[in-house]
């Protein structure tokens, strides 16, 4: 008879009663949270029915449509005017177009204040665009509570299923809570329009289940985050690997796959919103895609596709799992006093940052999270002790959440996604890929496979240049 977590397997997010169900029974102690999403729809056709679902939302007959500045396809048509009409034809409707002119979309203070604007006094906010609108939608909305509905316009990224958003702080990338959407509709002609480029970045947001679990388990284990769950992970993964091998269908535009896709990155955003955290669905390789994106905010530069990023990034992650499950002993090793003070860790992190921001603004929000993490495992030596102690029982079930980056990178090559910091679009120059790797756990408070491998003092240049060597091996790194 399966087990619990087997049966999530075969969750379907359209069918949110079942899902609940089936996480019930995967989660008896009932440590996650409730899905907060009152429908999703995936399928043909699905974007017909938004007047009718918005209706569904509110009483009122006024209708905030946020959107971006993208032009965007469903078929023939344009995506954006087609939305309009189908919500005039029955409710009165004031569009905003979010950002300025010229310029990418940035979900930073001025523009959540822009989207607040706009949904003030509307019965019900519809969103048509990107991740990033959407994660500005999300904020815009929360203090009022204002009905909520998602057009999904790419699978590009998970963060249209959450209760998070990614917004700019102080030049600092911070995934804060924000809200659940109240629908979220899933077009495939729409995403079958989309630029194959952001569908196959959505296999690339997926790939971080291969190593973002990982951490989350030796997060807690260090004492670090009481949140970990299996169930969360497994909501996905298994289906994340058969999808892999299929990764050139995406590519085609075959249906059949870009449903999966769709279905696989709405579990995954439910999985963050489960377990109150988006450790699930995203470690150090999200990391060093925010690190990336941070130093293009600050210079002004075009950012990559995120999906695609986190994709490129997972790969040199996945080998550091690689190098410290096969060839750190990390039971020989007395964590506690290999310990590094808060006293040096700030020069680190300051210094760090200084490279994007010599204002010091960057690296001292970043040192605020640090610090954070540094008390915490100062505060607990008895788990250090207890990692190093019970380390050997521990790797199997790390061996078991992280996958091989060899693996990982042949199928995003043959799905035609990138996977190398070069390739992606604009391209990242190696001396910035470098330093991203390099600084990433110096940003959060969180705990990832490159903290541990920093406090056993192996986290340095020879042993980066060792991951990109390997990783180059198989066509991955710069």
């Amino acid at each position: 008879m399966p087990s619990p977590l087997d049966c999530l397997n075969a969750a379907d997010p359209t069918d949110l009663e079942g899902l609940r169900s089936l996480l019930d029974s995967a989660d008896p102690e009932g440590r996650l949270a409730p899905i907060g999403m009152q429908a999703i729809d995936i399928g043909s056709g699905v974007l017909e029915s938004l007047p009718e679902t918005v209706a569904g939302c509110t009483a009122r007959g006024h209708v905030a449509l946020l959107t971006d500045r993208t032009p965007m396809q469903r078929g023939a048509d344009d995506l954006k005017p087609l939305a309009f009409e189908l919500l005039a034809s029955r409710f009165e409707v004031t569009q905003t177009m979010l950002g300025p002119l010229g310029r990418e979309l940035r979900a930073d203070e001025e523009t959540v204040e822009q989207a607040t604007t706009a949904a003030e006094g509307a019965g019900a906010v519809v969103v048509v665009g990107s991740g990033t609108i959407t994660d500005v939608a999300k904020a815009a909305t929360m203090a009022r509570g204002t009905p909520l509905v998602v057009v999904q316009t790419a699978a590009s990224v998970n963060g249209f299923a959450d209760d998070r958003s990614v917004l700019l702080r102080h030049g600092t990338k911070r995934t804060v809570e924000t809200r659940w959407p109240d629908v979220l509709l899933v077009d495939l002609e729409v995403l079958a329009s989309a630029p194959t480029a952001m569908n196959l970045a959505g296999l690339g947001d997926l790939f971080a289940v291969f190593t973002a679990p990982a951490d989350w388990y030796l997060a807690s284990l260090m004492g670090l985050d009481d949140a970990y769950h299996p169930a969360a992970a497994a909501l996905y993964r298994d289906r994340t690997e058969r999808l892999a091998e299929h990764a050139d269908a995406i590519a085609r535009g075959k249906h059949t796959a870009l449903d999966e896709l769709a279905r696989l990155l709405t579990l995954s955003g439910i999985a963050m919103g489960i377990a109150g955290t988006t450790a699930p669905s995203s470690g150090a390789e999200h990391v060093i895609s925010h690190l990336i994106d941070m130093a293009r905010e600050q210079d002004g530069t075009p950012l990559a596709l995120h999906g695609a990023q986190v994709g490129v990034a997972t790969l040199p992650v996945a080998l550091a799992w690689s190098l410290l499950l096969e060839e750190v002993d990390v039971a020989a090793l007395d964590l506690r006093q290999l310990l590094p003070s808060a006293e040096r860790m700030q020069r680190l992190v300051r210094e760090a940052f200084d490279a994007i921001d010599p204002s010091g603004a960057v690296g001292e929000e970043c040192w605020k999270d640090y610090e954070r993490k540094l008390a915490g495992l100062h505060g607990r030596p008895e788990r250090l002790r207890t990692l190093s102690a019970a380390w050997e029982r521990h790797r199997a079930d790390f061996s078991a959440l992280a996958t091989s980056g060899a693996r990982l990178a042949r199928a995003l090559r043959e799905g035609g996604a990138p996977t190398r910091f070069s390739a992606l679009v604009p391209p990242v120059a190696p001396a910035r890929a470098r330093w991203a790797l390099a600084n990433a756990h110096l940003m959060r408070n969180r705990f990832y496979v490159s903290d541990l491998l920093a406090i056993a003092g192996l986290w340095d240049d020879d042993l980066l240049e060792g991951l990109l060597r390997k990783a180059n091996t198989f066509g991955a790194g710069l």
